[in-house]
Order: structure tokens, then C-alpha cells, then sequence
């Protein structure tokens, strides 16, 4: 009974119905009902999940207050033991209304609140829109080439960090501009002063610059911007030379001949243009051709007294007396060197030739040096030198001009004799590698100083002018040597140490 008048009283303070039920399902108080009219609750849900220690909800129909109801039910415990459950509940009715009014109030309060989010959007907008507009039109004017624009804005925040940024780039674009306005300016002065030809390609073959120079020395039009080069300028030497540069990405020393002019044309590939410079090498070549001309017409007319001064030497050594013949051993060392002097020069005015033509024919290099080895054993054995020749006598074939091969050979054997050592060595090697041939003289002669290797194969250099006059040295032996290498597209090097000896190496295509 206490327990009933405790829950009525407590029901009508909270405006809830509070029911109290033993743990065996018995109502033990109601706030709104008589407890021992009532069912025994054990078997009610909410009950069964409180008499399980955990919080019972329940919604039903109330057969009691007949209306659906909302119920919660909660373990009531002493000493760790369950001795009870109090159950709340409100009619749902009620409950659904109290949600709907919430719900109607949170509209109204949402509807009031976006209406002042608009407000705000809008004024800020208003407020953010002018800047932003003024710098859109500011970045405008720039894009096409206004430096002198700026934004003017006076806010602390980012859009005045974003107007200052602006402004200091434009300054930065006018700056840049200005310094690449006269760098072209200087450029172009440059390019329309210049005596070289001058023409920039793009990857395609258009012409992207070409200054006056150029246009005049293959007769072109003035304007020739934009075209392709092949629709204006029909010259093979010049396809070529582009082809190559596309190519390689670098040709050095090309010679262009057009019409009756010759010029030597050096380009690059840069970031995917072509840039060309020609020079005008008619006059220089020219020249060239007349020394060319004259060496080799000197030289023929000094064969024939040269070789008629010896053969009247060696008429005259058979009687002369000792100090007649010490005389004309003289006079026949000179014409020797001298009828040396001639074939080499001759030799070479044919090296030099621009249409020189090579008689390529199939050469076993083996037996080609053998032969030389040969024409050499006299000096060899003089010296009392050891020549040895290594080579595999079936890869030791290469395609080439015979006698130019044999010159080649007779020059390195010869330089190797010559500056060799009493009882040294001559080694000549063959090897086939990768489709060309690899040659290599080697001797165990005086060397050759480092700072001399750059400039041995030059004509007349020499190294030891006193003792190359002494051997009967031309100073044209290396240089013969290096044009026949270059004429069969191959390479020469050199190594050398003084005192240990000297190593050609020459690689010829097979």
C-alpha cells in the first residue's frame, strides 16, 4: 500500500503513469490504477528485459487504458540483487504530438535561419564581388598584354593577400617582357647584320626564322616565314644536311654547294628545332682548288728531272772515285727525299679532291700487309727489328681501294720502322669487330710527347724537326694516313708514351 500511494503521488508530480512490479511479474503499485485489479506483468516485454538487468521499451495497445502507450521499464536493485522494476509510460498520442510540434518549431526555425543565411550570402557577395570582378578584369587586361594594369585593393584579408599577388605578377610579366622585347630587338640587329646564313626549322621542316643573309645565298623571297623549306629551296646537299640534323641532333663542317657557291653549313637540334648557320666558303675553296691545281702540277713537272737526277746518280757511282761517291750518296739521299716529298704530295692533292672516287674492290688485309712486310725487310733487318703480324685469315677481308689500303699500311710500317729503337718491335694487329675491321700498329720506338698528339696528322707537323729531316720524314706520311681512313668513313687514334712506344688504331667498315 505504501508503495502504491508512493507511485500515485510521484505519478501526479510528473504528469507520467509509474508503475512498480515485483520480480515475479505482481503489480505492486500504479499511479493510475488500482495494483491488485491488475494483471501480473512478468510476461510483458519492457518487464522481461528489466528483470534481465537491462532498460525494457515497449510500444502496444494498453488493454488497462485502452490507447497505445509508450512504455520503459528499469531493474530496481539491491545488493547486486534485481527486487523490482519501475515502468514509466505516456500515451503515444501524446508523445507524437509533442514531436510534431518540435518538428514544426524546428521548420519554422529553419526556414527563419536560411532566410538570414540568404541576407548574409547576398550582402557578402556584394561585398566579395567587386574585388573579385576587378580582378578578373585586371588579369583580363593582362592575358592580353597590358603589363601596366593593377589591381587596387586596400582589404587585410585574402583577397587582399590574392590582389597583391596579382599586382607583383604583373610587374614580374612587365619586367620579363620588357627585357625579351630588347633581347629580340639586339637578336634580330644581330641576325640582319651578320654575314652568315642563319635559319631555324621547326621539327616538321617549317621555316620559323631565317635572316637576310640566308635568304640571299640561295635566292629566296622575303618572305619565307611559315613555309616548308622543300616548297622553296630544291637542293639535295641541303635535304640531306636537315635530314642529318634530325638524325644525329648535330652536324659540324657540311659542305652546301648551290648554283656555283659552296658553304659550309654547321646545325643543332635544339628542343626540337633545327638551327642552321651557313658560311660562305666559295672564294676559300676556290683558292684550294688553284694551290691544289699548282701542288700537283709542280709535282708532276719535279718527277721527271727528280727521277732523271737519280738514275744519273747511280750511272755515275759505278766509276766515281770514294770522294765522288761520298758526294752523290748525298745527292741521291735528297733526290730520294724529295721523290718522296712528290708522291706524297701528289698522293695527297688526289686525297683531297672533292669528287675523288674510290676503286673498291675486295682487299684481304692479311696478305696486303704481308706484301708490305715485305717491301720493308731490308730496313727491318738494318735495325735488326722483329715485325710480327696477328690476324684470323678468313674475317681478315674488307671492301676498299686497294692502293689507298696500301698506302695507308706502307706510311704506318714506314713511321714504325723509322723511329723504332735498335732490336725493338713492330706488331700489326687484325680483329673483326662488329662489322668493321680493327687495325693496330704498335712499336717500341721514342713515343710521341702528349702535346703533340692533337696536331701529328696535320700536313709538314712534325715532331723532331731535326730528326724527321734526318730519316727522310715529309711530314705528310700521317696526314695521307688519316685522309685514307676518313675516305673509307672510318676512325683513327693514337696512343703514345715517351719512351715506351706508339699505338695506331685504325677501325675500317668491313
Amino acid at each position: 500500500a505504501d508503495i502504491d500511494q508512493i507511485a500515485k503521488k510521484l505519478g501526479r508530480k510528473i504528469g507520467t503513469r509509474i508503475t512498480v512490479i515485483a520480480p515475479d511479474g505482481v503489480v505492486l503499485g500504479d499511479s493510475e490504477e488500482d495494483p491488485e485489479r491488475m494483471e501480473n506483468h512478468a510476461t510483458r516485454p519492457e518487464i522481461e528485459r528489466a528483470l534481465e538487468g537491462q532498460v525494457g521499451k515497449s510500444i502496444r495497445y494498453s488493454t488497462t487504458l485502452k490507447q497505445r502507450m509508450m512504455y520503459v521499464a528499469i531493474p530496481v536493485e539491491k545488493s547486486g540483487r534485481i527486487v523490482g522494476v519501475i515502468r514509466t509510460s505516456l500515451p503515444l498520442e501524446e508523445i507524437e504530438g509533442l514531436i510534431g510540434t518540435m518538428n514544426r518549431n524546428i521548420g519554422h526555425f529553419t526556414v527563419l535561419l536560411l532566410t538570414f543565411a540568404l541576407v548574409l550570402a547576398y550582402l557578402s557577395s556584394k561585398l566579395l564581388s567587386r574585388p573579385i570582378k576587378d580582378m578578373v578584369d585586371t588579369t583580363k587586361k593582362i592575358a592580353s598584354g597590358d603589363f601596366g594594369v593593377r589591381v587596387f585593393a586596400k582589404r587585410k584579408d585574402e583577397l587582399g593577400e590574392l590582389a597583391a599577388a596579382l599586382n607583383e605578377m604583373a610587374r614580374k610579366l612587365e619586367d620579363s617582357f620588357a627585357s625579351l622585347s630588347t633581347e629580340r630587338q639586339e637578336l634580330r640587329a644581330i641576325l640582319s647584320s651578320t654575314v652568315e646564313g642563319i635559319v631555324v626549322l621547326e621539327e616538321g621542316g617549317r621555316i620559323i626564322l631565317a635572316n637576310e643573309s640566308f635568304k640571299r645565298m640561295f635566292g629566296l623571297p622575303p618572305s619565307i616565314g611559315g613555309k616548308f623549306y622543300w616548297e622553296i629551296l630544291r637542293n639535295p646537299d641541303f635535304k640531306t644536311f636537315v635530314e642529318n640534323i634530325s638524325r644525329k641532333g648535330k652536324v659540324e663542317a657540311k659542305e652546301v654547294g648551290f648554283q656555283d657557291k659552296v658553304y659550309l653549313a654547321n646545325g643543332v637540334l635544339l628542343d626540337g628545332r633545327k638551327v642552321a648557320v651557313f658560311h660562305d666558303i666559295t672564294e676559300f675553296k676556290k683558292l684550294e682548288r688553284i694551290k691544289a691545281d699548282f701542288v700537283a702540277n709542280v709535282s708532276h713537272e719535279l718527277r721527271t728531272p727528280l727521277t732523271a737526277i737519280k738514275g744519273f746518280v747511280e750511272t755515275l757511282e759505278e766509276e766515281a772515285t770514294p770522294v765522288q761517291q761520298h758526294f752523290l750518296r748525298i745527292i741521291r739521299r735528297h733526290s730520294d727525299r724529295l721523290i718522296n716529298l712528290v708522291n706524297d704530295l701528289l698522293i695527297l692533292s688526289k686525297l683531297e679532291d672533292r669528287e675523288l672516287k674510290l676503286e673498291i674492290q675486295e682487299v684481304n688485309l692479311k696478305d696486303l700487309v704481308s706484301d708490305v712486310l715485305r717491301m720493308f725487310e731490308g730496313r727491318i733487318k738494318e735495325k735488326n727489328l722483329t715485325a710480327e703480324l696477328f690476324a684470323e685469315e678468313d674475317n681478315a677481308v674488307i671492301h676498299g681501294d686497294p692502293f689507298l689500303l696500301e698506302q695507308l699500311f706502307i706510311n704506318l710500317i714506314d713511321n714504325a720502322i723509322k723511329y723504332n729503337v735498335e732490336n725493338g718491335r713492330i706488331e700489326l694487329r687484325l680483329s673483326p669487330i662488329d662489322g668493321h675491321m680493327k687495325i693496330e700498329v704498335s712499336d717500341t720506338g721514342i713515343g710521341i710527347a702528349r702535346e703533340h698528339l692533337d696536331r701529328i696528322f696535320e700536313r709538314f707537323y712534325v715532331v723532331d724537326k731535326g730528326r724527321s729531316r734526318e730519316l727522310g720524314g715529309t711530314g705528310l706520311g700521317l696526314s695521307i694516313v688519316k685522309h685514307i681512313v676518313l675516305a673509307h668513313n672510318g676512325r683513327i687514334d693514337v696512343q703514345s708514351e715517351p719512351g715506351r712506344g706508339t699505338t695506331f688504331t685504325v677501325v675500317l667498315p668491313k
